[in-house]
C-alpha cells in the first residue's frame, strides 16, 4: 500500500468539498478539534487549511476561531460580476474553445474557455472565485431554474464566436447578479452542515 498523501493537501480538499455542498455556513464556527477527529488528522493540518481557506475567502477568522463567510447580496452580486469579467478578459485574450464540447454544464464551459484562453493569474482569480460561489449553487439553480436551458445557450453561443460568446455570458453573469439576493436567502435556507 502506497503512502498516505499529505494529509494538508487531504484535509484541504475534504474541507472544499464540503464547503461547497454545504452551501452559506455565515457565522458557524469551525471546530478545529472536531474536524481533525472527524478528517481523522491531527489539529496542525486542519488550523492550516483553514487559515488557507480564510485566505481565500471561503471562510472567516472570527474572535473565537474559524466560522463560515457572511455574504450579503450586494457583495455575491460583486462576485458575479468579477466572475464574468475574468471569462471576459479570457475571451478577449485567445478565444479558444476547442476544450468545451456540446452536452457540457455551463459551469464547465466557462472554466474551460477561461482555463484555454486566459493566462495563469486570470486562470487562478476565476477560481478563486468560482470556489466563493460554489456554496450558492443549489440555490442558484433553484432560484435561477433552466440550466439546460442556460447551458444550451451557452454552448450555442460559444459555436457562433466570440461577440455572442461574450453576450452569452453577460446574460448568464447578469441574471445571477440580479437575483443575487434571493439565492443568497435561498441558499441560507437549504444550508447543511459542513
Amino acid at each position: 500500500m502506497g503512502r498516505d498523501r499529505d494529509p494538508f493537501e487531504r484535509t484541504i480538499e475534504t474541507l472544499r468539498r464540503r464547503l461547497a455542498a454545504a452551501g452559506p455556513q455565515p457565522g458557524a464556527p469551525l471546530a478545529i478539534n472536531l474536524l481533525a477527529i472527524e478528517l481523522g488528522v491531527s489539529q496542525t493540518p486542519v488550523r492550516e487549511a483553514l487559515a488557507w481557506l480564510a485566505g481565500e475567502g471561503l471562510i472567516a477568522r472570527g474572535d473565537q476561531g474559524y466560522v463560515g463567510a457572511t455574504y450579503d447580496a450586494e457583495g455575491l452580486a460583486q462576485r458575479y460580476e468579477l466572475a464574468m469579467i475574468l471569462v471576459l478578459a479570457a475571451c478577449r485574450r485567445r478565444f479558444a474553445p476547442a476544450g468545451a464540447r456540446a452536452g457540457q454544464g455551463a459551469a464547465d464551459v466557462l472554466e474551460t474557455v477561461v482555463r484555454e484562453g486566459a493566462s495563469p493569474v486570470l486562470g487562478e482569480a476565476f477560481a478563486h472565485v468560482r470556489a466563493q460561489l460554489a456554496p450558492l449553487a443549489r440555490a442558484e439553480a433553484a432560484v435561477l431554474g433552466e440550466a439546460d436551458a442556460e447551458d444550451r445557450r451557452l454552448g450555442e453561443a460559444l459555436a457562433l464566436g466570440p461577440a455572442a460568446f461574450a453576450r452569452a455570458v453577460k446574460r448568464y453573469y447578469g441574471r445571477r447578479a440580479g437575483r443575487s439576493g434571493e439565492i443568497l436567502g435561498r441558499g441560507l435556507l437549504e444550508r447543511t452542515r459542513i
